[in-house]
């Protein structure tokens, strides 16, 4: 994944792998510029409970794509949980990807957050999308979360596929939610709209430290922070976010995770006007595979 969108069609067309594992792969809807998003399945698809892996709604985060693709190699090489089936998406904003591909590709520093209508995908999902944000009021357009909940097609097509209602057809509880994202070395549980605690506080309080705890092994240094997502940044919640919406559907036990601690130095004082080098390490396949040691325990539902 590190040479962006090119890598990332490249890995979906060695899947011949994934099938022969038992997975599928399936187009889940479209970008708004037309390119397709996918969604990995593992496992059996009668199992009755469900975890999904999703990354890329910022399309800076290659670290976060790059974990999630890492992970996925972990699991194709090893047995499947018989009672589990396994979803990844491992890119949700193509049209994002590509732009920060063009824009590495002609040396130009831009910071690229949103989707190809300029839309932050971690603001518009449906759930307390119009809440009140000093985010959103301080900063509208770095948050800007779309003319109405859902309105854009990468974030339509993820909540018609793992909806509840769509789940319960398929027979199947979603019941665990990762998703990756790469800026600040943090483990984010819900809510992110609100400062109140979830009915499930210290479940996602339990799972987050012990998420934390085992990236710290693997890391070799101090485990991630730990931190409800609204309480990051004191005063700056955030309506619309994947986190919340998957709690809310499902009850699920969802994280966010921040992989990384960012790739800037005073050595190296250009990095610091490099915005691709705030989200990205310096070794990202070497951190990728740290991260999915990590998280598999927690995607395959094992204490």
């Amino acid at each position: 994944m590190a040479t962006g969108y090119q890598g990332y069609r490249a890995w979906l067309e060695r899947l011949g792998r994934c099938e022969a594992a038992g997975g599928r792969l399936v187009c889940l809807g479209e970008s708004v510029r037309g390119q397709p998003l996918f969604g990995v399945s593992l496992g059996e698809p009668s199992a009755p409970r469900s975890s999904l892996v999703m990354a890329g709604l910022h399309p800076m985060e290659w670290i976060g794509i790059e974990t999630s693709f890492a992970l996925l190699e972990r699991l194709l090489e090893a047995d499947g949980p018989p009672d589990r089936q396994l979803w990844f998406v491992p890119l949700a904003n193509p049209d994002g990807v590509r732009r920060v591909e063009a824009n590495l590709r002609r040396g130009r520093r831009r910071m690229v957050r949103h989707n190809a209508r300029g839309v932050d995908l971690n603001r518009n999902f449906p759930r307390y999308w119009d809440r009140f944000s000093l985010a959103k009021l301080l900063l509208g357009p770095v948050f800007a979360g779309g003319a109405a909940p859902g309105s854009e097609p990468e974030v339509r097509a993820l909540a018609e596929h793992f909806s509840q209602a769509a789940c319960t057809q398929r027979g199947v509880r979603l019941d665990r939610t990762l998703s990756l994202h790469s800026f600040g070395g943090v483990v984010l549980h819900p809510y992110g709209a609100f400062w109140r605690r979830t009915a499930h506080y210290d479940e996602h309080l339990m799972a987050a430290r012990e998420v934390a705890d085992r990236i710290g092994a693997e890391t070799g240094a101090s485990a991630y922070r730990v931190l409800q997502s609204a309480r990051w940044v004191p005063g700056f919640t955030a309506p619309g976010m994947e986190l919340d919406w998957f709690y809310a559907e499902h009850s699920a036990l969802s994280l966010l995770v921040e992989c990384s601690r960012g790739n800037q130095s005073w050595r190296a004082p250009g990095a610091w006007l490099e915005p691709f080098r705030w989200f990205n390490p310096s070794d990202p396949q070497r951190l990728a595979g740290q991260l999915a040691r990590a998280l598999e325990p927690f995607v395959r539902g094992t204490p």
